[in-house]
């Protein structure tokens, strides 16, 4: 079951592989700049964020290199902002 189907809303799961939105949102902040593909940036710590239709970050989680959040925080963070 998707997302969009188990939420009964639509919307948009972003992986920034070229790293557009993690500049625009100044995230990118460990490590000194590497060749990622030939791109020349930082590595952006280990993020999620939920971004509404006004592009405001109404949710956010900043973790460390090694841990993600599960499902379960993000399954209750998006009912909640929903």
């Amino acid at each position: 079951m998707f997302f969009e189907e188990r939420f009964e809303f639509l919307f948009t799961i972003l992986s920034d592989r070229g790293a557009k939105i993690t500049k625009k949102y100044n995230v990118y902040t460990f490590g000194s700049p590497i060749d990622l593909v030939y791109l020349k940036t930082k590595l952006a710590i280990p993020s999620d964020f939920l971004i509404n239709k006004e592009h405001k970050v109404v949710w956010r989680f900043i973790g460390a290199r090694t841990y993600r959040p599960s499902i379960n925080v993000l399954e209750k963070s998006i009912l909640q902002v929903k």
